[in-house]
C-alpha cells in the first residue's frame, strides 16, 4: 500500500515555505520601517526614500502592503501590540494608580516606541496625514480607558475625596505626553518617578501605596 501521507508532505510543505517566507519578510519590513519612522517621520519620505531606508526595493515594499499608507498602518498596530497583553494584566491585578508608573518604566526601555509616538503625533495634527483618523481614534479609547480605570478606583476608595475623574484623566494623558517628549532630550529624567509622584497626589490619604 502506498503511504500516500507521505507522498503528500512535500507538497503542503512546499505550498507553505512561500507563505511563511513571504510573513517573515513582512515582519522584517515593518520592523525596519518602524525604526525608520521613529527617527524621520512619515510624511516628507516617499516609497522609494523608505525603502531605500529600509535596504529593500520600493517594489518589494509595495508587494508586500500596496501602498506607503498601508505600511503606517501596519508599523502603528505593531506599535500597539508592543506592550498591549502585558499592560492589560498589569492593570487588572494592581489598578492603575500603580500600572501607569510601571508602564512607564516599561516603554523607558523601548525608545523607538516612544519616538514614534511623538513623531508621528506631530506630523499627524493635519486632518489630512494618514495617521490623523488612527491616532485621533487611538487617542479617545485612551482618555475612556483611563477615565474608567479612575472611576473604578474611586468606587474602590483608592481616590483623594472630591476628584472628578473625567478631569484627572485629562492630566494623566498630559502628563505621559510630556515627560516622555522630554525624555527624548534627557533620558536622566525618570519617567515613572514623576507618574508616581502625580499617582500619590490623587491617591486616598489612606490608602498607602503598596511595596513596589
Amino acid at each position: 500500500m502506498v503511504d500516500t501521507a507521505s507522498t503528500r508532505s512535500p507538497a503542503r510543505t512546499g505550498q507553505r515555505a512561500p507563505y511563511a517566507n513571504g510573513e517573515r519578510k513582512r515582519a522584517e519590513l515593518i520592523g525596519a520601517a518602524f525604526a525608520v519612522f521613529a527617527e524621520k517621520g512619515f510624511q516628507r519620505l516617499s516609497v522609494r526614500q523608505i525603502a531605500e531606508e529600509i535596504g529593500t526595493s520600493h517594489t518589494a515594499l509595495l508587494h508586500h502592503f500596496g501602498s506607503k499608507d498601508a505600511l503606517l498602518e501596519a508599523v502603528l498596530e505593531r506599535s500597539e501590540e508592543a506592550q498591549g497583553a502585558w499592560r492589560e494584566t498589569v492593570l487588572e491585578e494592581r489598578g492603575i494608580l500603580e500600572t501607569v508608573p510601571e508602564v512607564m518604566r516599561y516603554n523607558a526601555r523601548m525608545r523607538g516606541v516612544i519616538q514614534l509616538d511623538v513623531t508621528l503625533r506631530a506630523e499627524a495634527v493635519r486632518p489630512d496625514h494618514p495617521a490623523h483618523a488612527f491616532i485621533k481614534r487611538r487617542d479617545e479609547a485612551f482618555y475612556t480607558s483611563v477615565l474608567e480605570e479612575l472611576q473604578r478606583e474611586q468606587e474602590l476608595g483608592r481616590l483623594k475625596p472630591g476628584i472628578d475623574p473625567a478631569l484627572i484623566a485629562r492630566m494623566v494623558i498630559s502628563l505621559i505626553r510630556g515627560i516622555e517628549e522630554s525624555w527624548l532630550y534627557d533620558e536622566s529624567i525618570d519617567t515613572a518617578e514623576h507618574l508616581a509622584a502625580f499617582m500619590d497626589l490623587i491617591r486616598n490619604p489612606g490608602q498607602q501605596a503598596p511595596t513596589p
